[in-house]
């Protein structure tokens, strides 16, 4: 028994953000990410990364139209810097997507399948609310 308490502790101190996340205010995809995780249905590990890919496919149409909307907006030099500044981003997507199936790989259990999936779609969703803040910024008069 003081054996739980003690990694349920440890856990909490490890992962503070997990054992209180909360969507984003005003993020749309978040709130829907956390209603379709609390679905009784989607307990198991299936359905939890079925929620992630959902949310990730939403905040790549969501990246994908702020960068167009950027892209016509932007003056041509400011437009050349974010092309090669996304085409860093998606590099290092890429690179950190392999560095965390390499992490992830190193452990055993069903609860780091979800938890994988949930740090991709952060990555994303970061991403995505960074270039609508920008196209927000560009509203600006």
């Amino acid at each position: 028994m003081i054996v739980r308490l003690i990694v349920c502790y440890v856990i909490v101190l490890m992962f503070p953000a997990a054992a209180v996340a909360k969507p984003v205010p005003g993020d749309a995809t978040a709130v829907a990410l956390e209603q379709c995780l609390a679905l009784p249905a989607n307990a198991s590990t299936a359905g939890q990364t079925d929620c992630e890919a959902a949310a990730m496919h939403r905040y790549n149409q969501r990246m994908n139209v702020a960068y167009a909307a950027l892209m016509r907006r932007l003056p041509a030099a400011a437009a050349d810097r974010l092309r090669r500044s996304q085409r860093s981003w998606l590099a290092f997507r890429d690179a950190e997507a392999r560095a965390r199936g390499a992490i992830f790989a190193t452990k055993q259990g069903t609860m780091f399948v979800p938890m994988e999936s949930d740090a991709a779609t952060v990555l994303v969703g970061d991403r995505a609310r960074l270039l609508e803040r920008y196209v927000r910024v560009l509203g600006i008069e």
